[in-house]
């Protein structure tokens, strides 16, 4: 309830700032011309703008999840949807405009735009702002993970990118026998815990845990029954992970039953008119990318062939329900040591992957999906990682644009994958071909990309600092 509190409360902020950033550009336009009569005037004329924009900024609020904390929270992925909605928001008032023949001035529209974005831009920030304040400066929400493995991983990962949740995770609590090797097995300068099942509440509440997320396989065990029993003794708040999570891509809808609750999965597919959609959009901007960029990608396969012989290459990817296909690139070796200056300059501006523009044209690929894996990986698909398959493989997807590239391990790029699968629509596509290009460009003119990482190193990641584990022994 909170949470659909804060949203409705974004969008009040917002249909405020509607009216302020109309000011403003109406002020800024006529400020040498205007006495405080004819200011009113003016204001009186765009009032019929205004209620436009006001209502079709409700419909793209809640169409596009534009609160800024749906997915989690990512600033790239908040300035590109806000951008994406005010370009359909101004596009809706140009066309207004033309059918009721109301002539604005070119000015204030132009004036109003940056003033809108910059707005609600603002408003975000400031709103999470003071979420995370809150959550830094009470003890109310401090959180601990009952399970292991990749579940476990991935809640405390999505508990960080979520501050309006009120979940601060301090800590994990596993049998010692289970699997520990998933990142989150100790912190550094911090040696492991150990104590018996029975001292776990006391643990608990000498950490002043408020709330306590259950993701273990085995659930139903005495000993967890026991402690989720115990746990209302010491105001210790309990939820629950269901069993059948990674069923990732299945809407869960929770039906109460007279106290009993159960738990509906339902398989989101897309209607032939969506998938039809997708398909036009991604010739139209596909056939138009790959105009804008041929006289780019003709260069560079020239001075490929120039130095190598051969300008492209074709690799055996997997795409819809495992498909192979084989995808274009430029004939350059992506993680070379000893690439020359030319080889580095098109992997780091990725033109070495502008030929998988005919790949969507031929429809071996979309424009945004997840990114085809080979068959060799594809074959070690755990059941989880192979609902990927079930749409076309993209240019670019969620997961690059959260810098994930193809050295990373395919569990990680499925976790942005699914996710984009289950909240498809065509303006989030819109909004990550946005991302992307603003991807792009930072890392272009960043440092150079680095050699991919061997297969012994073991990638250490963690969603918080200094997250303190410990190791639960049977009694």
């Amino acid at each position: 309830m909170k949470i659909r509190n804060m949203r409705c409360w974004i969008l009040a902020a917002d249909l405020l700032w509607v009216f302020g950033a109309l000011v403003l550009a109406i002020g800024l336009r006529y400020a040498s011309t205007i006495d405080r009569i004819s200011f009113t005037a003016y204001v009186q004329t765009y009032s019929l703008m205004a209620l436009a924009v006001v209502v079709v900024w409700i419909l793209l609020y809640f169409e596009m999840s534009l609160d800024g904390f749906k997915g989690g929270w990512h600033f790239p992925s908040v300035l590109s949807k806000v951008m994406v909605a005010t370009s359909i928001l101004m596009l809706v008032v140009l066309t207004f405009a033309y059918l009721t023949r109301h002539y604005y001035s070119r000015l204030v529209l132009l004036y109003f735009v940056p003033f809108l974005v910059f707005g609600l831009i603002g408003i975000r920030c400031l709103v999470r702002f003071l979420v995370t304040s809150r959550l830094r400066s009470t003890a109310d929400h401090r959180c601990v993970i009952l399970g292991s493995g990749p579940v476990a991983r991935e809640l405390a990962e999505r508990v960080a990118a979520h501050p309006e949740l009120h979940f601060q995770v301090v800590g994990f609590l596993f049998p010692e026998e289970s699997d520990a090797s998933n990142g989150f097995t100790g912190s550094v300068g911090r040696p492991l815990s150990t104590v018996k099942t029975l001292q776990v509440l006391q643990l608990l509440a000498r950490e002043n845990v408020q709330k306590l997320v259950i993701v273990m396989s085995q659930q139903n065990s005495a000993e967890v029954g026991k402690l989720i029993a115990e746990c209302s003794k010491f105001a210790i708040q309990v939820y629950v992970v269901p069993h059948w999570y990674d069923l990732y891509v299945s809407k869960a809808e929770l039906i109460d039953i007279d106290g009993l609750p159960l738990l509906s999965l339902a398989e989101r597919n897309p209607s032939g008119i969506n998938l039809a959609l997708k398909r036009a959009v991604d010739l139209a901007l596909s056939a138009g990318l790959l105009l804008l960029v041929s006289p780019l990608l003709l260069f560079a396969a020239f001075l490929v062939y120039h130095k190598k012989g051969k300008a492209f290459r074709a690799e055996l990817r997997c795409g819809k329900d495992g498909v192979p296909f084989q995808m274009y690139r430029l004939n350059v070796e992506r993680h070379a040591r000893n690439s020359q200056p030319y080889e580095r300059l098109l992997v780091r501006w990725s033109l070495t992957e502008l030929p998988q523009l005919w790949n969507v044209l031929r429809g071996d690929m979309s424009l945004v999906g997840p990114r085809p894996e080979s068959a060799e990986r594809t074959k070690h698909y755990s059941d989880w990682q192979r609902q990927r398959l079930k749409v076309h493989g993209g240019v670019t997807g969620l997961a690059q644009v959260h810098g994930l590239r193809e050295q990373h391990s395919s569990e990680e790029k499925a976790r942005f994958d699914l996710q984009y699968i289950f909240a498809w629509s065509p303006l989030l596509d819109l909004s990550l071909i946005l991302q992307t290009a603003w991807t792009l460009l930072f890392r272009g003119l960043s440092q150079e990309p680095q050699a991919a990482p061997t297969k012994n190193v073991r990638r250490e990641t963690s969603a918080y600092a200094n997250p303190e584990v410990v190791d639960v022994n049977r009694s």
